[in-house]
């Protein structure tokens, strides 16, 4: 018999919903410590980062944070991130305490979108660690709530500890939220 439990299948649940409530105290204690612990968004770019590793400073954590560029053709930015020109991805460390990665997207103008459907979001598995492992665990969810950002955001919330300036505007930002509900 199967446990009651919000994680296995229940027959009038949508599969986003189940993985919306599904809680365990291991998954809250480590998305907790990957939201503390991962270096905030720069506001914007770096075009460096296109053709190599670049060191970035995190004045809040006080310590430097290698990041790479994840726009490339993998990474389908058209679908996942429909909006975004350019994403980067942080690289683990020795020092890092989980394995967890900062995905952050940007505009045509190398600025931080802070929301809507081109914002990125904290991976909880770093595709340095396992491609594999980082698709079950962070793409499969935006899969099974079928692209609809707005509700994946709602457990993995784009970062914005720099305080950058809001992207998109509020007007094209409820435009995109009215289009993922309809979807």
């Amino acid at each position: 018999m199967v446990p009651s439990s919000p994680c296995f299948s229940l027959p009038d649940v949508d599969s986003c919903e189940k993985w919306l409530n599904c809680k365990s105290d291991f998954l809250t204690r480590y998305l907790s410590k990957v939201l503390t612990d991962l270096p905030s968004c720069p506001c914007s770019y770096p075009l460096e980062a296109v053709y190599s590793a670049v060191n970035l400073r995190d004045e809040h954590q006080g310590k430097n944070f290698r990041w790479r560029d994840a726009s490339g053709p993998k990474e389908r930015l058209d679908i996942y991130k429909p909006t975004a020109r350019f994403c980067l991805r942080s690289m683990l460390s020795l020092d890092s305490t989980t394995l967890a990665a900062q995905h952050c997207c940007y505009d045509e103008h190398t600025k931080l979108i802070t929301r809507g459907k081109g914002a990125g979001a904290p991976n909880l598995i770093s595709t340095e660690f396992s491609p594999e492992l980082h698709y079950k665990v962070d793409m499969l969810p935006w899969i099974l709530c079928k692209g609809d950002w707005s509700r994946y955001h709602a457990v993995r919330p784009p970062n914005n500890g720099q305080q950058c300036a809001d992207n998109p505007t509020e007007e094209e930002y409820l435009s995109q939220l009215q289009e993922a509900k309809e979807y």
